[in-house]
């Protein structure tokens, strides 16, 4: 039932659509370890399903659609449809998270009930209210958290009727994001046509990055221009089209070090870097030593 989320996890999805055990329980429950000098986050990435997350220990930056905050062992968050983030880890202590990623229907049983059109259509379909962050310290937060925490543990003892009580604790987490918090729905850059260009670019990029791709590629992806695209990326992400690019090929080659056999050789060709040389030197320049001494170093750490 639990799983490890990856980068290579987020390249397979190639239709937006969470790849859930079974469509009968459309809801996928994952952990993940991050830690300085090792896998250090997760890359912007966005997905049709909705997401609870919380934090089990150490602490980690989060990034939605122009809101940023760092969370710490007993904080959450949640995300939206579509909703643009990433992960990255701050300070030494390993940070563990959970997390659910979940179809509406988990929770509505389909569009024509009223738990759907009154309330999980709504929050869905706000553009403005693409996250929220949530602090354990603050006791409306704590209420949600409990319930996220309720459907990991639920899942992870696997006990019979377990899909009602995951089931159960989503639907009161997702009921009291809307009650406490949408009233207070941000303006966001969330579904702007700029920000669903960006989305059709990296969903290209996601699945092409062991290929070689050129900047018209990408930008023909969306439908405009490579001066467009460049703009995209700059505006929302702050880096270039060919540096998310390069920086994503290595978050993946350092998780295939890590969690496959193949050797280093192999990783490299895999991700796109077919110089071993330049694989090997643009990995040192990223984790400040060699693909061979980053799997010695961090053995055993995924999978």
């Amino acid at each position: 039932m639990i799983q490890q989320m990856t980068a290579m996890r987020i390249a397979a999805d190639r239709e937006k659509e969470q790849r859930h055990e079974t469509p009968l329980f459309p809801c996928s429950v994952y952990v993940t370890d991050w830690q300085k000098g090792g896998i250090e986050g997760c890359p912007w990435h966005w997905h049709r399903d909705l997401e609870l997350m919380y934090v089990a220990a150490g602490s980690v930056q989060v990034e939605c659609s122009g809101q940023q905050t760092v969370l710490r062992g007993g904080d959450g968050l949640f995300f939206n449809s579509k909703s643009l983030h990433r992960y990255q880890v701050v300070g030494e202590e390993k940070c563990h998270v959970c997390y659910l990623i979940f179809s509406p229907d988990f929770v509505t049983g389909g569009a024509g009930t009223v738990y759907h059109q009154k309330y999980v259509a709504p929050l869905v379909s706000d553009a403005g209210f693409p996250c929220q962050f949530l602090y354990g310290a603050e006791a409306q937060d704590a209420e949600i958290i409990g319930r996220i925490r309720g459907a990991f543990d639920a899942a992870r003892q696997g006990s019979t009727g377990y899909e009602y009580d995951v089931r159960y604790n989503v639907s009161r987490a997702l009921l009291l994001l809307l009650l406490d918090y949408q009233p207070l729905a941000l303006a966001s850059k969330h579904m702007t046509p700029q920000m669903e260009r960006l989305q059709e670019m990296l969903d290209f990029l996601h699945w092409h990055f062991s290929e070689e791709v050129s900047l018209t590629q990408i930008a023909g992806s969306a439908g405009i221009s490579s001066r467009e695209a460049q703009r995209c990326f700059k505006r929302i992400l702050h880096t270039s089209p060919m540096e998310y690019l390069h920086h994503y090929r290595l978050q993946v080659a350092e998780e295939l070090l890590l969690g496959s056999s193949d050797s280093v050789l192999e990783v490299g060709i895999s991700c796109g870097f077919q110089n071993p040389s330049h694989f090997i030197k643009s990995f040192r320049k990223y984790r400040g030593c060699t693909p061979r001494v980053f799997r010695q170093r961090n053995a055993g750490e995924i999978f």
